[in-house]
């Protein structure tokens, strides 16, 4: 913590104007400084260790085939009706719509 100290020396006697110079309140100001500071770096290292989100990660990866695609809920899409079969002569009088 001896790098921070330096910092804390200062963000103390910040705390120290801020509050008008009072006489005899160092160690308070110091401790308030020194809790301030370990907070801050405390905060760096959680954002230093999230995980990307997944937009990012999605933007990295590579393109995926177009047909490797799923639909929504997880499952793939596949095509449920087949092909219609080829038209038959209708007999006579018999309308086909």
């Amino acid at each position: 913590m001896a790098s921070n100290e330096g910092r804390i020396r200062q963000r103390a006697y910040e705390i120290w104007e801020r509050e008008g110079r009072p006489q005899g309140e160092d160690l308070k100001h110091w401790l308030q400084a020194f809790q301030e500071i370990a907070a801050s770096a405390e905060t760096d290292a959680q954002s230093a260790k999230k995980p990307r989100s997944r937009k990012a990660a999605a933007t990295d990866a590579p393109a995926k085939p177009k047909g490797a695609t799923k639909a929504k809920g997880g499952a793939q899409s596949v095509p449920t009706t087949t092909q219609p079969s080829k038209p038959t002569k209708a007999s006579g009088s018999v309308t086909r719509h």
